[in-house]
């Protein structure tokens, strides 16, 4: 008699899969990216410094690098479909507590939020090349469009629905009804597909003799701070410039909506045309959009939406090459979390230093060079990722 647990089991079909990939994916950044528009407010009711407020963004990004390496540990013992699951419902959860009344419960709940976000950063692009191997440009274009969309509206939405709901603390509060809607679209993967995980712990032996391991997560770490801290500081900046928290919330969703055609099509284009011209020229576009920013600061949209197109096309290069660059299928989820592991632990350097730069000079045009000279990192970190490995063409 077959046990129970060992019976094969019906897949679900595809396009279920692939709507659960998106509703999934579309809360891996609304808890982050809602949370920049609303600091102005979140600052003065809690009296916070901009250090310590920078903390309440860094925190995910530190949950994002110590427990990604966790993340392939977790699938010996179950289905990374059911990890996935899991880390919604932690998700969800941590969303709730974040708009908590006192500092303590929101940095509770950041540490979940961060927590659940970091494990399905790792083990839902793995799945992805495992679940879709003759079409993972596409699918990781779309994995990569939902990520962006997700901040998209975030960002779009934090603003009114703190008018809407009479506080911060509700509109942070939104993204668990959010995290229970991708959790629901998620239960056919679990309920229907076998219980096997994406790769196992003794091929992290084999990853460290991967010549390509380091670059790719140091191309990960640098694009990620440039990310993250201008995600989390720009309406801050925007607002000290004389603008409302409304228009500022505004143009960092601008700066997020036109991330979306180059999430979903840069894994094509670099399956096609190679990755680092394209590197080259999301470079090009931060530092013009970040030289805007600090040079005529009266143009604030041209510079947001050249910004949003840099890094709009870095993220999904960085999880490309996580795929491309890795030996086997199995090594996948090893490299990326790796990858995104260290690489975040290094973002998680960002605001942190953004917001101590401004608390020392009193104005912005440290942070803002301190941003340039790190995608100057990006170029020379991509270059490395994309060399082909001694002895190879």
């Amino acid at each position: 008699m077959i046990p129970a647990d060992s019976r094969p089991r019906r897949a679900p079909p595809s396009w279920l899969l692939v709507a659960g990939v998106v509703l999934v994916a579309l809360n891996l950044r609304p808890a982050i990216a809602g949370f920049g528009p609303l600091l102005p407010q979140i600052q003065a009711q809690l009296h916070l410094s901009a250090a310590t407020a920078g903390l309440l963004t860094t925190i995910p990004l530190l949950c994002w690098g110590v427990l990604a390496l966790t993340a392939p540990l977790l699938t010996r013992r179950w289905s990374s479909e059911a990890v996935i699951l899991a880390m919604v419902a932690v998700l969800g959860v941590g969303a709730l507590l974040r708009a908590g009344p006192t500092l303590g419960v929101m940095l509770l709940g950041t540490v979940l939020v961060g927590a659940g976000i970091a494990v399905v950063n790792v083990l839902l692009p793995s799945l992805v090349r495992r679940e879709f191997p003759a079409q993972v440009g596409v699918m990781l274009g779309v994995y990569t469009l939902a990520v962006v969309g997700g901040a998209t509206l975030a960002s779009a939405v934090a603003v009114p629905l703190q008018v809407a709901g009479g506080s911060w603390q509700a509109s942070l509060a939104t993204w668990s009804g959010l995290a229970l809607l991708g959790a629901v679209a998620w239960l056919p993967a679990v309920r229907g597909r076998p219980h096997r995980s994406v790769g196992t712990v003794p091929v992290w032996r084999e990853l460290f003799r991967n010549p390509h391991a380091w670059p790719v997560t140091l191309f990960m770490g640098t694009q990620s701070l440039v990310f993250f801290t201008w995600l989390a500081w720009l309406p801050r900046v925007w607002h000290d410039q004389g603008l409302s928290a409304g228009v500022a919330g505004g143009l960092l969703s601008l700066g997020n909506v036109v991330q979306l055609p180059f999430a979903l099509f840069m894994p094509i284009l670099a399956g096609r045309f190679g990755v680092w011209p394209l590197i080259v020229m999301s470079v090009i576009l931060d530092v013009v959009g970040l030289l805007g920013l600090l040079l005529v600061p009266a143009h604030p949209l041209v510079w947001t939406l050249l910004l949003g197109a840099g890094c709009g096309s870095t993220f999904p290069l960085a999880l490309y090459l996580m795929a491309v660059r890795a030996d086997t299928p199995a090594q996948a989820p090893q490299l990326s979390a790796l990858a995104q592991g260290v690489g975040y632990s290094l973002a998680a350097l960002g605001p942190v230093a953004f917001g101590a730069l401004h608390d020392r000079t009193g104005g912005w045009s440290a942070p803002l060079w301190f941003l340039i000279v790190d995608t100057g990192l990006v170029l020379v970190t991509g270059y490395w990722a994309c060399r082909p490995a001694r002895g190879t063409a």
